[in-house]
């Protein structure tokens, strides 16, 4: 009988099986050829083929894919339609084996040999792919694109552009000279006209980093020359500009890098030099699972429990400009869906952005999730652009108890959890760390035009180590546009550091509106602990906000009516500024806060803006502040009674302070993640990360 014929009847038979159970229950393991009962499991791929006729046979219960350990290599991404999905009365649950951990994995394993330098032919595995390779993991880590310089960024000495059209920049492209330093440039002068095609540069201005290829290199002068999309002109490319160079043939000298060549060969230094063979993951699927309906027939009940999904990416191109990354995809990717669950599931070793609930999806959870290890952000929920009708509104996605860590690799202006177009969505208990843009990001509308991003919920979420000292204009909190029904509180907030202005914890940009912030405590940022660019009655109050490197407090654009309150707050100085901008001139509803400098040198209490982008200022101590405005009245500069505040413990120790200025005090150590000790450890950030962000940030403030 033919084998093909064989298995269909095999296949067959588990159907009529299958068909008299309320819940029917397929066992899969790597590389199954079984039948998928649980002494014959059968492949993931064959059991997900198995749906459609499954479904049918059974409208009513669950159907669970039960994977066994082990490692699901992927050709291409899973794909759940409406054909394989759930239903209203049908689930489809994709659940680990009891103790097991199956990996849905988009890599393949390489072996690279030889002696000193190990090296591999993957022209085979990339044919076809458009770029240059961007990830190379090694034992579960991600290896180093070799780079100049090996630590820190270097600067431009020159730069120019000239596009190549009378468009508008987003619409044209643009030819741009970037002068370097002379020894960088005689490196490159090195290199065949093949191999410096290769190079990619990474440009971090603003709160934006461009990534592209060199075209050539000057003749006249120490530089080079780029064509790509014309860049923004509040945004340029200039001599403060941090950059470095990677995938430098001639800049392969240290351990765990590694380079590309133009033949698609790698070279790699292993970690121990003595070792002359090592297997490598290189990935190889851009995507790992897509959940696709349409507007009509979405995707409906499907989980995904105890899974993990990992090495992602697709080959690297001229990144094109967009804050947060926003140009950028993610491996897994929901459109026209509702009800999808993701519970305790890994989403690991990314080279974009790891999950995006993007259009049209709904009511969707991940809840004890590990994303780590990210090209890009962490997630992503709404699309980029506004929706038709708010019927297809992306809405009700609650990311709860994850832990979302180091994101950045690839496109460092990404973001650990980015709202766009979308509302009621709840971000909520989680660890987010190590990104070097924003922490949260909520709202995409600029502006006070109409924003369907209403009833967005940030509350008890653990935000730290975020900037790295590298970009600008940037946040732990970041918010867009008109927002009622929207709350940022009781998350704790720490260690924002930008590279020039705009290191926020807390940051209501342009035209942020009627949303409230309250209960937080933010701590070590370098440009404030909140800022308000401009918006329209936001609320402020009962936060605790200590220890900046410049101010504690900004606002910048005065508006003819009330910008914000911002009343019962406790503001800590360490010898810092309380508040710097518009305050005397916005309207503000401003009284019942408590100010206090910890430091015993005296300082002064305000730089007061007398016009915005003016940089006339007045400076006024507490005192002043209060005659001269008429504002905080009722306001205290008096030691709030902290119990520890320079070790961060900022209990209160003596309540009869703040009871006069109407200060509730809360619990700060309710915010991160929840449940047992193993889960919160994990949270922990690794010593080795803090140390990096630590020396990061002491090296951009000697500058």
């Amino acid at each position: 009988m033919n084998k093909r014929l064989l298995l269909v009847i095999t296949f067959f038979n588990a159907f009529i099986h299958f068909a008299n159970a309320a819940d029917i229950t397929l066992y899969v393991i790597p590389k199954g050829k079984g039948n998928g009962t649980k002494q014959s499991p059968a492949s993931l791929q064959q059991v997900i083929s198995m749906l459609p006729q499954l479904k049918k046979e059974n409208q009513k219960g669950s159907i669970s894919i039960i994977l066994k350990n082990g490692t699901y290599e992927l050709s291409e991404p899973i794909r759940i339609t409406p054909e394989n999905g759930g239903s209203k009365d049908l689930k489809i649950i994709f659940k680990a084996e009891i103790n097991a951990r199956p990996i849905i994995s988009g890599g393949k394993r390489i072996t690279m040999t030889g002696d000193g330098i190990l090296s591999a032919d993957l022209s085979s595995l990339l044919k076809g792919k458009e770029g240059m390779l961007q990830d190379l993991y090694i034992d579960g880590k991600r290896a180093v694109r070799a780079r100049r310089p090996n630590i820190g960024f270097l600067k431009f000495k020159k730069t120019s552009e000239k596009k190549t059209s009378d468009l508008p920049w987003h619409e044209t492209t643009s030819v741009q000279y970037y002068e370097i330093p002379a020894e960088t440039y005689t490196e490159l002068k090195k290199l065949s006209p093949e191999k410096l095609k290769n190079v990619r540069f990474n440009v971090y201005h603003k709160w934006i980093v461009t990534s592209r290829n060199i075209d050539s290199l000057s003749t006249t002068s120490s530089g080079f020359y780029s064509t790509g999309q014309g860049l923004p002109p509040y945004n340029k490319i200039d001599e403060t500009s941090l950059f470095f160079l990677e995938n430098v043939a001639n800049a392969l000298d240290l351990k765990n890098e590694w380079v590309i060549d133009e033949n698609n060969r790698v070279n790699y230094i292993p970690e121990d030099t003595g070792k002359k063979k090592v297997e490598a993951i290189v990935p190889v699927v851009e995507k790992l699972l897509l959940i696709e309906g349409d507007s009509e027939n979405v995707v409906n009940n499907v989980f995904f429990q105890g899974i993990s999904f990992c090495y992602a990416n697709k080959p690297f191109t001229a990144s094109k400009y967009g804050q947060a990354a926003a140009a950028v995809d993610a491996a897994i990717v929901l459109n026209d869906a509702e009800n999808i669950r993701f519970e305790n599931c890994s989403i690991m070793h990314t080279g974009q952005y790891a999950i995006w609930f993007k259009k049209n999806t709904k009511y969707c959870t991940m809840s004890k999730c590990y994303v780590n290890d990210l090209g890009a952000g962490g997630v992503r929920i709404g699309p980029m652009e506004l929706p038709k009708d708010t019927l297809t509104l992306t809405s009700n996605i609650n990311i709860e108890n994850c832990i979302i860590h180091s994101g950045g690799k690839n496109y460092p202006h990404a973001v650990g959890v980015h709202i766009t177009h979308s509302a009621n969505n709840n971000i909520v208990h989680n660890d987010i760390a190590d990104f070097g843009y924003t922490g949260i990001s909520v709202g995409w509308v600029w502006g006070y035009a109409f924003s369907p991003s209403i009833n967005n919920k940030v509350l008890y979420n653990h935000v730290h180590h975020i900037g790295w000292a590298i970009l600008s204009d940037m946040a732990g909190i970041y918010t867009l546009g008109v927002s009622p029904g929207t709350e940022i509180s009781h998350n704790v907030v720490h260690d924002v550091y930008s590279y020039g202005y705009g290191g926020w914890g807390l940051y209501t940009d342009e035209g942020s509106s009627s949303i409230r912030m309250e209960n937080n405590l933010v701590y070590h940022t370098k440009t404030g602990g909140f800022h308000q660019h401009f918006g329209k009655n936001n609320i402020i109050n009962n936060n605790i906000i200590a220890f900046s490197k410049k101010f504690l407090a900004q606002f910048t654009r005065a508006e003819d009516h009330q910008s914000f309150e911002f009343k019962h707050n406790i503001l800590l100085a360490d010898g810092e500024r309380f508040l710097e901008g518009r305050w005397q001139q916005g309207i503000i509803n401003i009284d019942s806060n408590c100010y206090w400098n910890s430091n015993n040198k005296k300082s002064l209490f305000m730089i007061s803006s007398v016009k915005y982008g003016n940089k006339t200022n007045d400076t006024l101590s507490f005192k002043q502040w209060q005659q001269t405005s008429g504002k905080d009245k009722n306001s205290l500069f008096q030691n709030p009674g902290f119990k520890d505040p320079e070790k961060y413990d900022f209990t209160i120790h003596n309540p009869s302070v703040i009871q006069q200025i109407g200060f509730i005090p809360f619990d700060y150590n309710k915010a991160g993640v929840t449940g047992d000790k193993q889960w919160k450890k994990l949270a922990v950030l690794p010593e080795n990360i803090i140390r990096e962000f630590d020396k990061s940030v002491r090296e951009t403030m000697l500058e």
